[in-house]
């Protein structure tokens, strides 16, 4: 899959794909959940960063810029989006998307992935519903107020009439894409596959053995690395000596790396790139390293939980000042 151009949301939609007709639509999954929109602003994602493609087969497919981390992720972003497209969900699949940041947000962790794909997914889905409501409509010439989405496909029920949204998916892609911020949701009442239990898509290669996790990787030339990180947080390399780490047998080079900050965050430190993880280690082993500790070199487990006892006993005085506060306003006359 290549890079795609950067196009708004209404351009963003296009036909064209092996045995007929594709249904695409784009949408932004945001980095982080919690990001304010001042920064989501200051950093410009690219707004396709990720895809529902319906085929002519009738398969819906997401693709999935998030990491299955065994939280669950690849069968629960695809729920989200397979519930307001009121499919089947025999009928979904879902594809890992390649590695590119310039298109994709990859990040994974803190919670965030469903929570900040919530919506948007949401969106999409929706907005793909009510465009093959729309083609529907066209086709039978009739109400789109009588049209109604389910199980993959759109029933007219006065003539009981259904076409899947294989069948549409052609009309539907030659339609105007909706405004994401009004489309309408389903109501959490209507709920048939978000809140219900669902195998996991992964489940079965994990089973038996045939997934395929990222150590399992191979690449031609390809060097293994280990780092040797600072032991207290916030620390960093003040100087190192790598004579005697690049004597070990397999050892290939040792470099530094600087911190980077929120978003592909790693603490720094200093790296022995060898070809295999053994040499690698022992390598890191041999490292002569001095360590910048920073404001914080006598930090410990004690000291962390006296801070936390004491922030926390302040927000107890500032809880009981607001009690006593609301307590004297509402017994004043």
């Amino acid at each position: 899959m290549s890079t795609a151009p950067v196009l708004n949301r209404r351009d963003f939609l296009k036909t064209g794909a092996a045995g007929g007709a594709v249904l695409v639509i784009g949408f932004h999954l945001p980095s982080s959940a919690f990001a304010s929109a001042e920064d989501q602003e200051k950093k410009k994602p690219n707004p396709l960063n990720a895809w529902v493609h319906i085929t002519p087969d009738n398969r819906v497919t997401l693709i999935l810029g998030k990491s299955e981390m065994g939280q669950g992720a690849m069968t629960a972003l695809p729920m989200i989006l397979a519930e307001e497209l009121c499919l089947d969900w025999k009928q979904v699949t879902v594809e890992q998307a390649p590695t590119d940041p310039k298109t994709y947000d990859h990040g994974t962790g803190g919670s965030g992935s469903v929570a900040g794909s919530w919506l948007p997914l949401r969106q999409a889905g929706a907005a793909a519903r009510e465009m093959l409501l729309s083609a529907a409509a066209q086709r039978w010439y009739v109400n789109r107020d009588t049209c109604k989405a389910q199980n993959g496909g759109v029933l007219h029920g006065a003539r009981k009439q259904f076409l899947t949204y294989g069948e549409l998916a052609s009309d539907a892609a030659k339609l105007p894409l909706p405004d994401f911020k009004t489309v309408p949701l389903k109501n959490s009442d209507d709920f048939t596959i978000v809140g219900h239990d669902r195998k996991r898509f992964e489940a079965g290669a994990k089973s038996s053995g045939a997934a395929k996790f990222g150590i399992d990787s191979r690449m031609p030339g390809m060097l293994y690395a280990v780092i040797a990180r600072c032991p207290v947080f916030g620390g960093k390399v003040a100087k190192f000596d790598a004579a005697k780490s690049k004597e070990v047998p397999g050892v290939r080079d040792v470099i530094s790396i600087d911190p980077v900050g929120p978003g592909a965050f790693t603490a720094g430190g200093v790296v022995v790139l060898a070809d295999n993880s053994w040499a690698a280690i022992q390598g890191r082993k041999a490292l002569e390293i001095t360590w910048d500790e920073g404001d914080s070199p006598n930090e410990s487990s004690e000291s962390l939980r006296a801070h936390f006892v004491e922030n926390g006993t302040k927000t107890a005085k500032v809880v009981r000042g607001y009690a006593q506060l609301d307590a004297m306003l509402t017994s004043a006359p």
